[in-house]
This record gives C-alpha cells, sequence and structure tokens, in this order.
C-alpha cells in the first residue's frame, strides 16, 4: 500500500472522529443548558391572600403549550403559573388532562377571573376555556383551590423573592 494513502486515510478517519464528537459535546451541551434554565429558573413562590403557593413557571411557547397535559397531578399548594409574552386575551384548552383544575385569570398582579373545576376532555371534545379580558398571566391549579382559599377577583398576587 502507498504511504501516502494510509496517510490520507488517517488524516480523514481524524476529521470525521473529531467532527462526530464535536456534534455529540454541542447537543449535549445544548441539552444541559436547557435543562438547568428549566430547574434553576421554573419555580417560584407566590402569595395569595394568606395562601402561599409554589408554581413552576411557563414562560415559553413550547412549555405553555404542554401545560399539564399529561400528568397524573398537582402536589398541595402547587400549581403552574403561565407568563404570557405579551398582554392579550387567550384561550386555554383541556387537551390531554389528567385531573380537573381551577384556572386563574391574572392581568399584571390582580386576578380578573376564574374557571372553577374545569372538565376534562371526553367524547364530545377538548373544553376550551378563554379569559374575560386580557391578560399577562394565567396560573392553573388543583380543582377547588379557588373556592378553598376563598380567592376573589381583584385579589392581588404576589411573587415571593
Amino acid at each position: 500500500m502507498n504511504n501516502d494513502y494510509l496517510k490520507g486515510s488517517f488524516l480523514a478517519f481524524l476529521v470525521l472522529s473529531a467532527t462526530v464528537g464535536l456534534v455529540y459535546l454541542s447537543q449535549n451541551f445544548s441539552e444541559t443548558k436547557s435543562f438547568s434554565k428549566v430547574n434553576t429558573n421554573s419555580e417560584r413562590k407566590l402569595q395569595i391572600g394568606y395562601t402561599t403557593i409554589t408554581v413552576e413557571t411557563a414562560d415559553s411557547p413550547v412549555e405553555q403549550a404542554k401545560g399539564l397535559s399529561g400528568r397524573e397531578s398537582l402536589g398541595e399548594n402547587r400549581g403552574m403559573y403561565f407568563v404570557l409574552e405579551k398582554r392579550g386575551l387567550i384561550s386555554f384548552w383541556m387537551k390531554e388532562m389528567k385531573f380537573s383544575i381551577d384556572i386563574i385569570w391574572v392581568d399584571r398582579d390582580t386576578i380578573i377571573g376564574f374557571v372553577e373545576n374545569a372538565p376534562l376532555p371526553s367524547e364530545e371534545g377538548i373544553p376550551t376555556f378563554k379569559s374575560p379580558s386580557p391578560v399577562t398571566h394565567v396560573l392553573e391549579v388543583n380543582a377547588g383551590f379557588v373556592q378553598q382559599h376563598d380567592l376573589e377577583v381583584g385579589q392581588e398576587i404576589v411573587e415571593l423573592k
């Protein structure tokens, strides 16, 4: 075999190996980066009246589209807090929901309305709920939360530090 052929083949192998290695590392780095973002920034504590609730934050379109779909339940005094990109009228649906929830419509930091005990999807279709007016946030909690904690329209939601 020709010595130049062996050198060329070895060099091609090195370049291919380095390229595969870099692609693998970059994929793992981006997955790790997004994983840490979800874990470090996704939980907040909110105060509503005398109740403190721990919420997961859904602030990207992907997180908001998924919401609580597919989950079996939420813990007590836990919820999902949707931080909308811009203030506006919004609709939420119950696609792939496995438990009933209360939906709390929030404009800036004030409760403007509720959907209590939102029904699950059925053969008749997927329930959809519209905000009563423009909102900046939406809070999803276990069904019965609004009544259990005596929440009212006009109450303020405060983020705890």
